[in-house]
């Protein structure tokens, strides 16, 4: 499984702003090879909100293929808003080693 997270800082008061347009795109889920899409918001950051977006994928070309594909040049269209405190901090990770709950 190939992970991509992209940390976000917002401004104070734009989480809410930040986690509806996640919630609005939403083409991602339809791409082949899709697995998951989170959201996570980092505890206790005084001066900004930190979020972490995080995707799981079957494989690093199917994350790769996505990122040519016309639904994300759409997803990501416009430019950053204002609200961004500097760019994502984009890192990708395979996962190696994956436990659940026992049956």
């Amino acid at each position: 499984m190939f992970i991509a997270t992209n940390r976000i800082k917002v401004k104070t008061g734009y989480g809410d702003t930040l986690a509806s347009m996640f919630k609005a795109r939403g083409a991602v889920q339809d791409h082949p090879g899709f697995i998951s899409f989170e959201l996570w918001q980092m505890n206790n950051t005084p001066d900004h909100e930190d979020f972490l977006v995080v995707t799981h994928w079957e494989t690093e070309e199917h994350h790769r293929t996505w990122t040519r594909s016309d639904a994300f040049r759409a997803a990501h269209a416009g430019g950053p808003p204002d609200f961004l405190i500097g760019p994502g901090e984009f890192q990708t990770y395979q996962v190696i080693h994956h436990l659940t709950p026992s049956d």
